[in-house]
């Protein structure tokens, strides 16, 4: 329940700032950045739960290739995200950005969580 309601507030916060009027621009990109740094730090820590729930020598290993994952996307979504504001200005990056979170939702809602057995 969690995961669905931080994909959602990843999918609106993408177009909060569009939505709201240009006087309101720099304090509704403040917000906007409150919140979206604070969904982001959200599905870190339920990543976490997760790897720790597991097997302890499973741990260290998968804790690491996660981290990692976590900063090499960050990278590389900020290179990305740069390249496509100044193709399509701020619809299409928050279009993309809407985008990813709700692809992951729909696979959730419908592909469901799968559990592995031991």
């Amino acid at each position: 329940m969690r995961a669905t309601f931080t994909a959602l507030l990843l999918a609106a916060l993408a177009y909060l700032p569009v939505l709201i009027h240009p006087a309101w621009g720099v304090g509704a990109l403040v917000v906007t950045g409150v919140l979206l740094d604070f969904a982001v730090q959200m599905n870190m820590v339920l990543g976490q739960r997760e790897i720790y729930a597991l097997h302890a020598a499973s741990r260290n290993r998968l804790n690491a290739v996660y981290m990692t994952s976590i900063f090499t996307g960050g990278a590389l979504g900020s290179a990305f995200a740069s390249k496509l504001y100044e193709h399509g200005g701020w619809p299409l990056v928050a279009g993309l950005a809407t985008a990813f979170p709700l692809v992951a939702l729909l696979h959730f809602f419908f592909v469901g969580r799968h559990h592995v057995r031991h």
